[in-house]
């Protein structure tokens, strides 16, 4: 085994033929008895042919058609839909949605406050004419309309210390 670890590491000097005589000719006989060295060598071979193809000159490019494709390109009408498709799909990418995303909430909330906009459209009346209340001498009295559902509770101190309604005495300080 320590003769096939020596064999391989001067196989590349081997097939470059950087050996002397004997040496290549040791190697050769060792090369092919093992089958082991046997697969080092073609895999070093299929690199050697890599490499050389890899440094090859290139070909002549024709640049004719190339420019020739550019200008049609650039001088083709587009239709309508492929532009739209085109500024959609612009839209929905990463960035713009996330400008998107804030801009349809505003949007949204511009529809749903669409009343509160101008001025005398659909707006309601909040305030409630209420000439007298019964309130039965009592510091809490209770209005309910039917028409808006609301009710109201208002709690209130007697200004003038006296409760007419009730026996009871008023009890000095804040009512809560």
């Amino acid at each position: 085994m320590k003769n096939c670890e020596s064999i391989q590491e001067s196989l590349g000097a081997w097939l470059d033929g950087e050996l002397k005589q004997a040496d290549a000719e040791a190697m050769r006989l060792h090369v092919d008895g093992c089958p082991a060295c046997t697969d080092a060598q073609k895999k070093l071979l299929k690199l050697n042919v890599a490499m050389k193809a890899a440094h090859a000159p290139a070909g002549e490019i024709a640049f004719e058609p190339f420019w020739l494709g550019v200008r049609t390109r650039i001088e083709e009408k587009r239709s309508w839909t492929t532009d739209w498709a085109e500024w959609l799909r612009s839209m929905i990418a990463p960035p713009s949605l996330a400008w998107a995303v804030p801009a349809v909430i505003v949007l949204l909330l511009a529809i749903f406050s669409y009343d509160n906009f101008l001025p005398g459209r659909g707006q309601r009346n909040n305030f409630a004419a209420v000439e007298s209340i019964d309130a039965h001498g009592r510091s809490v009295a209770l209005l309910r309309e039917d028409e808006t559902k609301t009710t109201v509770i208002w709690l209130y101190q007697n200004p003038e210390g006296d409760n007419e309604a009730t026996s009871e005495n008023a009890k000095k300080g804040p009512t809560f």
